[in-house]
């Protein structure tokens, strides 16, 4: 697989920006350290990141000097070099000043996705067992897919085994569809990398290809009448950015609990773990009071809703789990049990400052051990509904 790499500075100043505006993190390593990092600005030539002077001293930052960068966008990982251009304050918040790097180069260049489309797109596979599955597209490639259940519920590694061969069948735009023998080339946690046999229909996969191509370009010119530059770039946050962190539904069940985290894929795993006694309901949360943020389901002035417990996960974007388990019982009289949950590592001290913060209990989810994990909230849930 050749690598591949983004060397096109606009291209590069885009994903810089959209990172910027969805409040994601990028990591950044220097030396021993390493961390990750909220963006607090953007410029064409330079952006910032949150970093408190203490780690700028820690780390021996200073200008000039080269650190490396990861970052994901759009579900693609990208490594790049940025250069240090010192400490420096946003908003009121310590920063370090970066340079805007000149190059990408993927680190998932195994990947058959070429194109992750704003919204997957569902479709159909069969397995050698004679199933026919629904699917969504979660990235196109000129020789294959990348496929991944609808449902969190469903494992598609148990659907699928290494090698085996399907057939794939996406509806792409008008009468225009893609029928295809693929063979299974990899796994990733939750989706397949299919790569299209030499039985594959050629015209077909022509047509195809060119589809791809039409949405590639489309795609790019959507992100250049969006950028924003110049002045218009410090009230990025304010005219673009939501209003309130949205909450996103992952299993429809009653009682239903939300998973307050900055990681997708452990909302994911929680959904797959405990859908099938409880709902689940996950919340990237960033500042301000929470329950306002649950009015979309069931919230009010005197109810939080269909909401049972609260899980808040040991990663989130920019509050501290224990600060938010305070601000959830001292300042908004949360009536529901909150669980914090992180690593098994020293699980007896992070229990301990737990409850002193107000949570009912620590939850260990690293390692994630499924029956541990229910049982633990289906016993807390027991005892404060008795």
């Amino acid at each position: 697989m050749p690598e591949r790499t983004l060397e096109d500075t606009l291209a590069i100043q885009m994903m810089i920006q959209r990172l910027y505006l969805a409040a994601d993190k990028i990591t950044l390593a220097y030396r021993e350290g390493r961390g990750d990092f909220q963006i607090l600005s953007c410029e064409p030539e330079k952006f910032s990141t949150a970093m408190s002077v203490q780690q700028f001293t820690e780390w021996g930052l200073a200008k000039g000097e080269k650190l490396s960068m990861n970052l994901e966008d759009r579900g693609f990982k990208y490594e790049a070099v940025v250069h240090c251009e010192g400490a420096g304050e946003v908003e009121g918040l310590k920063c370090c000043l970066l340079t805007t790097p000149r190059l990408l180069r993927r680190s998932d260049s195994h990947r058959l996705a070429d194109f992750i489309p704003d919204t997957a797109p569902v479709c159909t596979f069969s397995n050698s067992r004679g199933a026919l599955l629904d699917a969504q597209v979660k990235g196109f490639g000129l020789d294959g897919l990348e496929l991944t259940f609808k449902d969190p519920r469903q494992n598609i590694h148990e659907a699928l085994r290494m090698g085996e061969e399907s057939t794939v069948e996406v509806p792409l735009e008008g009468n225009l569809r893609l029928m295809a023998p693929a063979k299974v080339a990899y796994f990733g946690d939750t989706f397949v990398g299919m790569k299209f046999t030499e039985k594959a229909d050629k015209a077909l996969l022509g047509q195809y290809r060119n589809w791809l191509e039409n949405q590639q370009k489309l795609q790019v010119q959507r992100d250049r009448e969006s950028y924003v530059a110049g002045e218009n770039r410090r009230a990025l946050r304010t005219s673009k950015g939501p209003d309130l962190p949205q909450v996103r539904l992952w299993v429809d069940r009653d009682p239903a609990i939300l998973v307050i985290t900055e990681k997708e894929e452990f909302a994911r795993r929680m959904a797959e773990g405990l859908g099938r006694k409880f709902g689940l309901l996950s919340l990237d949360y960033i500042t301000g009071k929470l329950k306002p943020m649950l009015k979309g389901h069931g919230a009010e002035e005197a109810s939080w809703g269909r909401v049972r417990l609260i899980v808040v996960h040991n990663q989130l974007r920019l509050a501290s789990p224990l600060e938010l388990c305070k601000q959830l019982v001292e300042h908004e009289g949360c009536p529901l049990p909150v669980v914090l949950a992180g690593t098994d590592e020293d699980e007896d001290l992070k229990r301990n400052r737990a409850l002193a913060a107000g949570a009912v209990d620590y939850l260990a989810v690293e390692p994630f051990k499924i029956l541990s994990v229910l049982r633990k909230l289906d016993d807390t849930l027991k005892m404060f509904e008795a």
